[in-house]
């Protein structure tokens, strides 16, 4: 059954992983996100993570910290190295690159900006997915998070869809599964009003 709320339904279960609910392996959460409606959502998500305690069951000493994958990705390294070979390396050499050393990269820098990775009760948003698209996915990213056993709730707007079970990035195929809690239905200009 498709939520009529995925934005709310999302909250709520952030909310409920904080709170001390264990997930599948680490509290992980995903809501499909119409691509075109990526940067909303993620204003309303930090608009919500200044005051998440108006969130029922949003625990006392909870906390919310929102990291804007974008503005990550532009500081990682190997964005510096291709821009620095810019047109002299060939496109495919430059994205196979990009796709093999981003994600790791990626969460070295992330678990040094999380307030506090080994504490449940703190909730980190991750935004601007798609702003990593062809370079890393967010399967890629759990998975990492999950070698390094980052124990914040990890919640993820995921610019795309669910397909048979499986995140589709921007209509792409998934290239492999990670058990997140995903929300039902996807979150549209509808619920955004």
């Amino acid at each position: 059954m498709t939520s009529n709320r995925p934005l709310h339904d999302f909250i709520e279960r952030l909310a409920d992983f904080a709170d001390g609910r264990r997930g599948i392996r680490n509290p992980f959460v995903i809501v499909p996100v119409q691509p075109t409606y990526e940067r909303r959502v993620a204003d309303r998500l930090t608009a919500w993570a200044r005051n998440p305690h108006e969130t029922e069951g949003f625990p006392e000493d909870g906390t919310v910290q929102v990291l804007q994958l974008d503005k990550l990705f532009i500081q990682t390294n190997v964005f510096d190295l291709a821009v620095d070979l810019g047109e002299q390396a060939d496109p495919a050499t430059i994205t196979d690159t990009m796709q093999d050393r981003l994600a790791k990269e990626l969460i070295t820098d992330m678990t040094e900006e999380i307030d506090a990775p080994d504490h449940q009760r703190h909730v980190v948003i991750l935004t601007h997915l798609g702003s990593l698209y062809p370079f890393t996915r967010a399967s890629e990213l759990l998975d990492e998070l999950d070698r390094r056993n980052v124990q914040s709730t990890i919640g993820i707007p995921f610019p795309g869809d669910i397909v048979g079970g499986k995140l589709n990035f921007f209509s792409k195929e998934s290239r492999n599964y990670y058990p997140a809690h995903q929300i039902d239905g996807r979150i549209e200009g509808v619920h955004l009003q």
